[in-house]
């Protein structure tokens, strides 16, 4: 099916080039072949039962990369865990450096001075791989209450007596795993990966995320969660071996914004399952003057509008054709993904040429809630455009 836009793409640069009997000539080359040059403006509209939706999340522990969150909002709490070996004694302090990234990305975004914690630690038997480390198999065994103190870009944070007692035997090496939480609510400190130049004796840092928000529909950003969402097709034959050129999901959209946590837009991205049941993300792109003409991207939440838009025309595409041969259902992923920056720059959205950043490169930690739009029984809208064949359509 890579040839479709291929040839439509050609099809449309040699009309645009060719004089009008050229074009009368390639329009009657292309429809002797079958080929499709064009579309109508009239589609077709379904309506889609929702047959089940689950929530997949994975709470693995996982190694810092570019980034690390230490905090808990919107039913996600962001641990830390230090794995350390310590040849003489433990450094007084750690240094856990602001992520500038994401704090410049977001003007006027608030920097706490002061953040009240839970340290907690327990010595390790040996050097394990990162896959066993991971897994943190041990309960903690001690645990004490700190403080995060902030001075210019870096929180400094001060190990109790209990902790810093700790020292290698011998000649061995002391290894220890030490894990932070912060106690606050509603906050997030997004920091930098940390170095032995922030933690002496530093070997490895990892991120774990607990969920504590029971909602069976809702979607978090900037986590490892997404929703499946099962829809009944109950007219498969206004489909079945037609060309889809285009196609939209349409969902009832919330307007309560109380999840978006930094008040910033958050788009809706879309995987489904191919013939070859391999998952691929839907092209979110929309036509530029439907997003002028609308000031809305259609797949945003926190962002105005009444309906969420989802493009699945890749999915539609294949499922038009081997329709016959499938079950009367259709499958699609949802996940969030990072926030749009400047709600006036919609029109950049869709385009290769503009320099203005439109996202931001680090996640908000939003909380959408999809219940009212995929729960059993609920019933989506599905839009199809297909291929104008001229006289053979």
């Amino acid at each position: 099916m890579l040839r479709l836009p291929l040839i439509s793409s050609l099809c449309a640069l040699f009309l645009a080039c060719s004089s009008e009997d050229d074009s009368a000539a390639l329009n009657e080359w292309f429809g002797d072949r079958g080929l499709a040059t064009s579309y109508g403006k009239q589609f077709e509209e379904i309506e889609i039962p929702v047959k089940s939706s689950a929530l997949g999340f994975d709470s693995s522990a996982y190694m810092v990369s570019s980034y690390a969150a230490l905090g808990n909002v919107n039913g996600m709490e962001h641990l830390l865990y230090f794995g350390l070996d310590i040849l003489d004694s433990l450094p007084d302090t750690f240094k856990l450096r602001m992520d500038n990234t994401f704090y410049g990305d977001i003007p006027g975004t608030s920097k706490p001075e002061h953040l009240d914690a839970v340290i907690y630690w327990l010595k390790e038997p040996g050097l394990g791989h990162d896959s066993l480390w991971l897994k943190f198999p041990n309960a903690f065994t001690d645990t004490a209450d700190i403080s995060l103190e902030r001075n210019a870009d870096t929180f400094f944070v001060s190990l109790p007596e209990e902790l810093l007692k700790l020292k290698p035997q011998s000649l061995d090496t002391l290894r220890l795993l030490v894990g932070i939480k912060l106690n606050s609510d509603n906050t997030v400190l997004r920091i930098a990966p940390p170095s032995t130049s922030d933690i002496r004796g530093l070997l490895r840092v990892a991120q774990k995320i607990n969920k504590s928000d029971d909602c069976l529909a809702c979607l978090h950003a900037g986590v490892r969660e997404s929703l499946l969402v099962t829809f009944e097709i109950k007219d498969k034959e206004i489909i079945t071996g037609k060309t889809v050129v285009f196609a939209q999901l349409i969902l009832p959209k919330q307007s309560d914004t109380a999840g978006s946590e930094l008040g910033f837009p958050v788009p809706v991205y879309v995987y489904s399952e191919y013939v070859n049941n391999e998952s691929r993300l839907e092209d979110y792109r929309v036509d530029t003057a439907y997003v002028n003409s609308r000031k809305s991207h259609p797949n945003l939440v926190f962002g105005g509008g009444d309906s969420l838009m989802l493009q699945v025309t890749r999915s539609m595409r294949n499922y038009a054709i081997v329709a016959d041969s499938l079950p009367d259902t259709l499958n699609f992923t949802f996940r969030l993904g990072v926030p749009m920056l400047n709600a006036a720059s919609l029109y950049f959205y869709n385009s290769i040429y503009s320099s203005e950043k439109v996202f931001s490169d680090r996640p908000a930690y939003a909380r959408y809630d999809l219940g009212s739009a995929v729960e059993k029984g609920k019933t989506a809208k599905l839009k199809l455009w297909f291929a104008d064949y001229g006289d053979k359509k």
